[in-house]
């Protein structure tokens, strides 16, 4: 009997990641290729998309080389942090780099674009607070401004993932989820927000079609077979936004739970029964498995925060490759409250007076300092009547059992760690396999995955 492994990739902003898995979860096979972006004094932060397809194949390929005798791939899937534009020309090659999520250019266009912008009414259509600044709806207002005849020549108006599978199948296609970032989709219906398109001059059809979550948008095609490795024929899993891929590959799915993604952002994601309550709340709203009728979910993130641990720990603890390993292991040899150092990581150093403290306090107060950020995000949920009795901890900070320990303490729930830095592969895993009838649903896709045997 041939054995069925399953593919799921997590795209994040600086990597991306995979697994390979049996659909026992008898054996598995993981890696990493990073993505290197460019960036500028005007903000700009970019890769050009042949790099950032070639990253992807790379970690194709090598899964592909792995595969053991007598094995079918039987799908894959991605998750991905996503929010990066791509415009592409009439032969659908790229006309522009990827502009990532977190590129700084975009001034006052969004104003210049549409006037007097309803942020409120948006939200409640997106699911996503509109900052104006960044994320591909503020990317297509520059280049309306300032370079109008890219949208004018574009054919295809898309984001890095839904380019990658494109690439792989030949097919284009979006999903609630995966496209909330866009900022083009309304949350509810499914269907673009016209007025925004006339206001930009893009046509619809210039768009992935919205699909539904788990759909299997097509196979793997001869040219892509020839550049990923993977077999020709291959499906290929139409996946979500990694939060919720990640809590889907946790078993993380109940109102009363959360997931704790610690990457380049730190969420927290909460599964609620009804969308409404995450509105209120001020979150950001995920479809999650509302399309089956599920629960919807709410996060609330401390955004690019790792950039500022990386920062902090770099210029005053460790400056070595594993200043990551350092941090933890000299806050390990210190106690709770640092030795009195209170530091606030988003706020300019007092360079002097934290050279005044010994490293392990000041690893300490940079840990102390995450952990007190996201209380008071969950507090602030809290009191929006939405009740966290247990969390689940993913992400590469969750490698190290000192960060779930302290957590747990300051906010008084058990939390446990699942998958580390895969947990969004695992679940983009599980949302492939139900999708090509090796489980039933996606928990007990969940359940045999997450088990290691």
């Amino acid at each position: 009997m041939t054995k069925k492994f399953i593919i799921g990739l997590d795209i994040g902003t600086s990597s991306i990641k995979g697994i390979m898995i049996a659909s026992d979860s008898s054996e598995r096979f993981t890696g990493r290729v990073p993505f290197t972006y460019t960036t500028n004094p005007d903000g700009k932060v970019e890769i050009p998309a042949e790099d950032y397809l070639e990253s992807c194949f790379e970690l194709l390929r090598e899964f592909s080389s792995k595969l053991p005798e007598n094995v079918e791939i039987a799908a894959v899937s991605a998750a991905s942090a996503s929010g990066n534009l791509l415009l592409l020309d009439g032969d659908s090659k790229p006309l522009t780099p990827i502009s990532n999520w977190q590129d700084k250019r975009v001034t006052d266009e969004v104003a210049r674009v549409f006037g007097d912008f309803d942020t409120e009414t948006y939200y409640r259509s997106t699911g996503w607070a509109f900052d104006l600044k960044t994320f591909p709806l503020a990317m297509l207002c520059w280049y309306k401004c300032h370079k109008p005849e890219i949208i004018a020549e574009s054919s295809k108006v898309c984001m890095s993932t839904e380019y990658l599978y494109y690439r792989l199948t030949g097919k284009w296609g979006i999903v609630k989820s995966a496209g909330t970032p866009f900022y083009l989709i309304d949350q509810v219906t499914g269907k673009y927000n016209s007025e925004i398109l006339a206001k930009l001059g893009i046509d619809e059809e210039k768009l992935p079609p919205v699909m539904k979550t788990g759909s299997v948008l097509g196979t793997i095609t001869k040219e892509a077979a020839e550049k990923c490795g993977l077999p020709v024929g291959t499906p290929v899993i139409i996946g979500t936004f990694d939060h919720p891929s990640a809590a889907r590959g946790v078993g993380i799915t109940k109102e009363g739970q959360m997931l704790l993604s610690c990457g380049t952002s730190w969420v927290g994601f909460y599964p609620v029964e009804k969308r409404e309550k995450a509105i209120s709340a001020k979150m950001l709203v995920d479809p999650f498995l509302s399309e089956n009728g599920g629960a919807w979910a709410g996060m609330v993130s401390l955004t690019s925060f790792s950039q500022q641990i990386e920062y902090f720990t770099k210029t005053y603890v460790d400056n070595s490759d594993i200043w990551y390993i350092k941090l933890v292991e000299y806050s390990a040899e210190s106690q709770t409250g640092a030795g009195g150092l209170i530091l606030d990581m988003t706020a300019e150093p007092d360079d002097a007076e934290i050279r005044k403290y010994e490293k392990k306090h000041i690893a300490r107060a940079i840990m102390e300092n995450v952990i007190d950020m996201l209380a008071k995000g969950m507090k602030r949920i809290t009191d929006a009547g939405i009740i966290c009795n247990e969390a689940v901890m993913v992400g590469g900070p969750s490698e190290n059992p000192l960060w779930a320990e302290l957590i747990a303490e300051k906010l008084g729930i058990s939390v446990c760690v699942k998958h580390g830095s895969y947990a969004g592969a695992v679940g983009a895993a599980a949302l492939a396999g139900t999708a090509v009838g090796i489980y039933p649903d996606e928990k007990t896709a969940s359940e045999i995955l997450t088990t290691e045997n």
